[in-house]
Formats: C-alpha cells, sequence, structure tokens
C-alpha cells in the first residue's frame, strides 16, 4: 500500500522549484497564496489541497505523480531523451544591443534544462543574477534542436517570443553556432548568430569571430536574399 509522506512531498515541491530558479514568492504569487504558506507546504506542516496541487505543477512544469515520488523512481526514459545534450545547463553568447551605450557587445545567458517525462522545458536566464528572461521548451531529432522561448511573466510583463535554431549533428560536447531570433524592446524582429556551449568558454577574439558573419554567408545574402548560416566549424571535418 502506498504510503503519503509529508515531508517527501514538500521536498518535491522544494526540488522542482529551485530547479526552475523560482523562489518561494515567485511560486506564491502565480498560485494566489502567502509565501509563507509555500514554506509551509515545502516542509511538510500544511499539505495543499487537489486545486493548489494542479496549480502548482502547472507552474512548476511537472506532473501530479513527481510529487509523490520517493526519490528512488526514474521517470525518464533516457532513451527516448529529450535533453540531446549530455548537460542540463547550456551557455549562450550572441551580440546584445545596449541601448544605455547604444553599442553591441558579446553577452552571455544560461540555459537551464528541465527534462520531464514527454517534455523538455528550458530556462532562458542571466549568467550572473540567475534572473529568469523567458521560459520555453526543446524539440529535436537528433540532427537539428530547437528552442522555443516566451517571456516569463512574473519577471517580464513585455510579450515576447524567441527562438534559437542550432545544428547537433556533428558534436554536442563543445560550442555549436546556431541562429537566435525574436525582437527588441521596440518589437522589432532581429535575427543574430549565436553560439551554444556546454562548458563556459571566454569571451575573446575566437569567440567574436565565430560570432561574426563570414564573406561566403555575405555573398549567399547578396545573391539569394536569404542568410544561411554556416553553422559547422573547422573541427567538423578534423577528424
Amino acid at each position: 500500500m502506498l504510503k503519503f509522506d509529508e515531508k517527501e512531498f514538500g521536498n518535491n515541491i522544494r526540488k522542482a522549484r529551485k530547479t526552475l530558479g523560482l523562489s518561494t514568492y515567485n511560486l506564491a504569487d502565480a498560485i494566489g497564496v502567502s509565501h509563507t504558506t509555500i514554506s509551509r507546504f515545502e516542509n511538510g506542516t500544511l499539505v495543499p489541497d487537489a486545486r493548489q496541487i494542479v496549480l502548482i505543477c502547472n507552474e512548476l512544469k511537472i506532473h501530479e505523480y513527481e510529487l509523490f515520488q520517493d526519490g528512488s523512481e526514474s521517470i525518464i526514459n533516457k532513451k527516448e531523451s529529450g535533453n540531446p545534450f549530455d548537460t542540463t545547463t547550456l551557455y549562450l553568447y550572441y551580440n546584445c544591443y545596449l541601448p544605455h551605450k547604444q553599442t553591441y557587445k558579446i553577452c552571455k545567458f544560461r540555459l537551464l534544462i528541465k527534462e520531464k517525462a514527454t517534455s523538455c522545458y528550458v530556462q532562458f536566464m542571466d549568467d550572473k543574477t540567475d534572473h529568469i528572461y523567458m521560459t520555453g521548451h526543446i524539440q529535436h531529432d537528433g540532427n537539428i534542436a530547437v528552442f522555443i522561448f516566451e517571456n516569463y511573466k512574473p519577471n517580464n510583463t513585455r510579450f515576447e517570443i524567441t527562438q534559437i535554431i542550432l545544428n547537433i549533428s556533428n558534436n554536442t560536447n563543445r560550442p555549436m553556432i546556431g541562429q537566435l531570433s525574436g525582437t527588441n524592446g521596440q518589437y522589432v524582429p532581429f535575427s543574430r548568430k549565436c553560439v551554444i556551449s556546454p562548458t563556459d568558454i571566454p569571451i575573446d577574439k575566437d569567440l567574436e569571430n565565430m560570432l561574426k558573419i563570414t564573406e561566403s554567408e555575405k555573398e549567399t545574402l547578396d545573391k539569394e536574399n536569404i542568410l544561411y548560416l554556416d553553422t559547422k566549424t573547422k573541427l567538423d571535418f578534423e577528424n
């Protein structure tokens, strides 16, 4: 017979919340309770009702049954994994426009991946402050991965959609070149080259060169009025 453990139940809420980078205040605001109520849920002194469990799971992007686990079960079948990377943290680099300085510079963000039984969620985070800008999901077929993000509303009220298309067919264990598309602060669409890496890499001339549009890419743009990014690197052909 299944035995309900209030402390384990609460600990599962805490782990899921921290994985998404949410504070107790974030979760409390989302489901309409006080942050002290969330703390009581998490330490096992108060159990949420059925409606609150649904709201919590929707906000934490988990299935209800995951809150009842005792830690001994494995939800994800790794052969059917929605995460094509050998890590749950990726580093994202691209040229950002800084309006207060009216210039561009390479900015670094983190992509935090949380895999579930049927979905693979990802957060677009500030690397220094852990501020969540957007949340989204990953789709892939083993050759290409597509990240689709929406703005994280508790932190950002501006409607925003961002997409990253990444070639993963060569190797996911080193920096990969992709294309990031979205809108700026004035809702003007943009598309930029980006680099995604499973490890933190230095912001230097090598990275700067990877993010530049090459001469061959410019030639294609001039001829066909379409920019095809070369997502392969020299390393792809060395072996």
